[in-house]
């Protein structure tokens, strides 16, 4: 009798440290995956910023056409941003223009995503991923208050993008943010 007690005894034990083990291991797997797709999701915006930062540097260059157009729709994202330089040869018209692409459910409530897509003289010319949940541009003056594009100093841009992959509502931070504020030379 002793040696069947004994026996079930240790199986406890070990399904016990069995159980303990393979939840630890899931948890480590599961913090590893949203770790590799919040590194993805921050690659990506960075990678964007720093070509929309390139871009509105050159904001004026070489022509006498500035920022022309900036449409925000009803939620406060800009919609359509207009604006000229020049690149040694020609004029160039350049727009970024956000695109609806689909709707993801975060913590139950519906979230439109968007893409940036960015036009040269009305031609195509690239565009951001399907993931961007907010794109915001915004004209401002020395002192950082917002003001018409014909008045503007500085140039505000913010960027927020969802997670490309995984189930946004079970992951603790599900987007990322990306921000400056420039000064183009030739506004």
């Amino acid at each position: 009798m002793q040696l069947i007690i004994d026996n079930i005894l240790a199986a406890l034990v070990y399904s016990s440290v069995a159980l303990v083990v393979i939840s630890t291991q899931f948890s480590a797997s599961q913090t590893t995956v949203e770790s590799t797709i919040s590194y993805m999701s921050k690659k990506q915006i960075l990678e964007l910023g720093a070509t929309l930062e390139q871009e509105l540097k050159l904001i004026g260059q070489g022509t006498t056409n500035k920022i022309t157009q900036v449409i925000n729709n009803a939620d406060g994202q800009t919609t359509r941003f207009t604006f000229w330089r020049n690149n040694g040869v020609s004029d160039l018209k350049i727009e970024f223009r956000l695109v609806a692409t689909d709707t993801i459910m975060v913590n139950g409530d519906q979230v439109k995503r968007y893409r940036m897509d960015r036009y040269e003289n009305d031609v195509y010319s690239g565009g951001s991923v399907p993931t961007l949940r907010d794109f915001v541009v915004e004209t401002l003056d020395a002192n950082g208050n917002v003001v018409v594009p014909a008045s503007a100093v500085l140039v505000r841009a913010r960027i927020r993008d969802t997670y490309p992959l995984g189930d946004p509502d079970e992951m603790h931070i599900g987007h990322s943010f990306w921000g400056m504020t420039v000064r183009p030379e030739n506004i």
